[in-house]
């Protein structure tokens, strides 16, 4: 009867012991399985951060495809235009080809050099007829230029915009009706710097209040009586003061143009009156190119001859007021 209560009392001694060993690690197990199920709801279920790179080993192929649906979902607008244009061509804001040749206008890497191929030379006329037949339209000269290209102001994409602006006003294009947009873009130039497609237009309605405010901008024409001697004009105090004007004109607008109109009485035949008047004011236009360092394609040279008195011939006070310097400005 002893050995039986020792024995019971191993037992149960035991048994204790095993229970108290089971409770011990049961919690910690169904923690793990708890934590297990946390973790696979997590990639499975949850929104996929695509910042984690841990969240992103292993994954499988649905998750894969969702995070390229964040990728573009999160992906800004580019600032700069990548669409490439190819060739010289000409469309519309709804995108209607106007015209499209296969050779493009060739630009050159950091300078304000361009030129186009005899085969695409009808595109000036081409432009110039639609917009006479839509009056309503005006025309955007894209021009482009590269991040890597040298630091200018203005950037080589506007310098080439003007460039070309001045070769359509040449055939009729009105300047008011022509807006340059340089473009930024990566462009790969070739082995000599150039690249063949650098310059394209598009067709927009006009802006009235763009015209407007240009013309608003414009100053005044200016009208100067420069000292004469033997038909030859001598720098005084007036053209200095002149020169100054234009050029800080010309540097708050970087497109305007200076018309430099000579006057004359009316002694003598209108002919010689018409050559007086264009030696007067190509004297006036070689002295603001020169001393002022002007772009010379900017400022023009013409004669009115005696056609344009503003007051009587007939005595020497009204002629001396009629052999007179005419500054007119425009946009170029």
């Amino acid at each position: 009867m002893k050995n039986f209560l020792i024995a019971f009392l191993v037992f149960l001694v035991w048994s204790f012991f095993g229970l108290w060993l089971y409770s011990w690690l049961q919690p910690t197990d169904a923690v793990l399985q708890k934590n297990d199920s946390i973790a696979t709801n997590n990639v499975s279920e949850s929104k996929l951060d695509i910042n984690d790179p841990i969240k992103m080993e292993g994954t499988s192929d649905e998750l894969i495809s969702e995070i390229d649906t964040l990728i573009l979902e999160n992906e800004e607008e580019p600032v700069v235009e990548n669409t490439v244009s190819l060739g010289t061509k000409a469309t519309t804001p709804d995108g209607t080809i106007i015209f499209a040749y296969n050779e493009g206008i060739t630009i050159w890497q950091n300078t304000n050099q361009i030129e186009y191929p005899t085969a695409v030379q009808d595109f000036k006329f081409k432009l110039n007829t639609y917009l006479i037949e839509h009056p309503n339209m005006e025309l955007h000269i894209a021009s482009l230029y590269s991040a890597s290209e040298n630091i200018e102001n203005p950037n080589f994409g506007y310098q080439r915009g003007i460039k070309m602006k001045d070769i359509l006003a040449k055939v009729g294009i009105p300047s008011e009706k022509m807006v340059i947009k340089s473009v930024i873009r990566e462009i790969e130039f070739e082995n000599d710097r150039r690249y063949n497609n650098g310059i394209y237009f598009t067709f927009h309605p006009l802006d009235l209040e763009r015209v407007a405010s240009l013309k608003l901008s414009l100053p005044e024409t200016k009208t100067i009586y420069p000292k004469l001697v033997d038909d030859n004009i001598i720098v005084d105090e007036t053209l200095q003061e002149l020169l100054v004007e234009i050029k800080n004109a010309m540097a708050n607008n970087p497109n305007l143009k200076v018309n430099v109109i000579g006057h004359t009485d009316n002694i003598g035949n209108a002919n010689d009156n018409y050559a007086l008047g264009l030696k007067y004011a190509r004297q006036v236009r070689w002295y603001l190119v020169t001393k002022g360092n002007l772009d010379r394609t900017k400022v023009v040279a013409s004669s009115a001859g005696e056609s344009l008195s503003i007051a009587t011939n007939r005595n020497e006070r009204g002629r001396l007021l009629n052999r007179r310097i005419e500054i007119k400005y425009e946009i170029n």
